[in-house]
């Protein structure tokens, strides 16, 4: 199959579905839950274990599009290489997307094994969620605030991913013009951002 052809294809619609759904529900919830957490919440969710068909619900529409997503991007990265049709300035653009890709990668792992599998094996409420979160960003390691850190650059990560992302999948559509999009998407961004990095200083130095 001929490299244009590829690009732009089912598997990259796939591709930046795998993407955009589980990263938007993710930012949506977290940006949410923040933004009580800044308003002076200590605790959020209930005082039980999730049930058996939220846990499933969570893996079918999160975590698995997450892990199909990180299989598919050598592959659909490769083919896209192969077609330069972008403006200098888009071009860097993608290139710092996914760069941040890596980077959104490890945090998001990080995040579940530090904080998610606890709730899911039964070991932690997420009522819980937000005291255990502030205990882990104010801790030091050699004197540095390294989770504080790790968090801060996977908060910025996963909102230039994110908005970027979105923008690249608006830019096709026939419904919304491209500057539109772009407003839209950078708005949003800088929203997941702001509240994000903004509540790990909070927790961090509170």
């Amino acid at each position: 199959m001929p490299a244009t052809r590829a690009v732009g294809g089912r598997l990259d619609r796939w591709f930046e579905v795998t993407s955009v759904v589980p990263l938007s529900a993710f930012a949506l919830l977290h940006v949410a839950s923040y933004g009580r957490v800044l308003f002076g919440a200590g605790e959020l969710g209930a005082r039980e274990s999730p049930s058996l068909a939220a846990r499933g619900a969570e893996a079918l529409l999160i975590w698995a599009p997450f892990l199909l997503h990180m299989a598919l991007a050598p592959g659909v990265y490769g083919r896209r290489k192969q077609v330069g049709t972008l403006d200098t300035s888009e071009q860097a653009l993608l290139t710092l997307h996914r760069l941040a890709g890596p980077l959104l990668g490890v945090f998001l792992v990080d995040h579940f094994l530090r904080f998610r599998l606890p709730i899911l094996r039964g070991e932690r409420y997420p009522a819980e969620a937000v005291g255990a979160l502030a205990a882990e960003l104010s801790r030091v390691t050699a004197g540095l605030p390294l989770v504080a850190g790790l968090h801060a650059l996977g908060t910025l990560a996963l909102a230039f991913h994110l908005s970027f992302g979105l923008f690249r999948v608006a830019t096709r559509s026939r419904f919304v013009s491209r500057n539109t999009a772009r407003w839209v998407c950078a708005g949003l961004g800088l929203l997941t951002a702001a509240v994000g990095t903004l509540t790990i200083v909070v927790l961090a130095t509170g």
